[in-house]
């Protein structure tokens, strides 16, 4: 029997409905929702579970720490947490970059610079050995979702 996949976040009223039918996604977009909760979520934000979440949000804001050691800190942070928090994928292989992009504003006068981490993981589905890609950008201080 296969379980089903559900779609974040879940909307409970969904059940008050009618048919009592909750949305459904499959498993490749249920694994793609979960990794982007384990990245980002910081570690220890998660109040039933203090090992969920990234150690290197606890460097947000630390101007001291170079690109290479946060991503570094990042890949192996979010590689824990894929074995302890996503078993549907195996042997993830996790890329993380950082590139600084500049952002022009017509309405003011000033160029913004803001950091962007680019990840990518490529794994196998651990039911049927499928390979499995994840691709996502994140900008950093503040973050926001590309």
């Amino acid at each position: 029997m296969e379980s089903s996949n559900y779609i974040l976040p879940f909307n409970p009223s969904s059940l008050m409905k009618e048919n009592g039918a909750i949305e459904t996604c499959d498993i490749a977009e249920s694994i793609a929702q979960n990794i982007m909760l384990l990245i980002i979520t910081k570690k220890g934000e998660n109040r039933y579970d203090d090992q969920y979440g990234n150690d290197v949000w606890n460097l947000e804001f630390d101007n001291g720490v170079s690109s290479s050691v946060w991503e570094n800190i990042f890949i192996k942070s979010l590689k824990r947490q894929i074995a302890d928090y996503e078993p549907r994928i195996v042997s993830p292989q996790i890329k993380a970059h950082i590139i600084f992009v500049e952002h022009n504003y017509d309405t003011r006068d000033f160029t913004e610079i803001k950091k962007k981490v680019k990840i990518a993981i490529n794994a196998k589905l651990e039911a049927t050995g499928e390979q499995y890609n994840f691709v996502t950008e994140l900008f950093l201080s503040p973050m926001s979702i590309d």
